[in-house]
């Protein structure tokens, strides 16, 4: 994680004492226990495109769709 300005902000006593068992029990600092959870309310800073391998790889046939269409295609069994 890159260094960063600090910032001050209020926090309840008790949420804080919850943040500090929490931060505790987990083996971090309560700033990295805030970071994280803001990150994870907030989202990432930007959103990541979904992954996708759709024309990724070749099969090295032409006619895969029109077979898959006409039901040619029989699975292995599982055993």
């Amino acid at each position: 994680m890159a260094a960063s300005p600090t910032r001050t902000v209020e926090v309840d006593a008790a949420l804080l004492e919850r943040a500090r068992r929490v931060a505790d029990e987990r083996g971090v600092a309560v700033p990295q226990l805030v970071n994280t959870a803001l990150e994870h309310e907030l989202g990432g800073e930007e959103p990541q495109p979904p992954f996708s391998l759709i024309g990724a790889f070749t099969a090295g046939r032409s006619d895969l769709s029109e077979r898959a269409s006409n039901d040619e295609f029989e699975p292995r069994p599982f055993r």
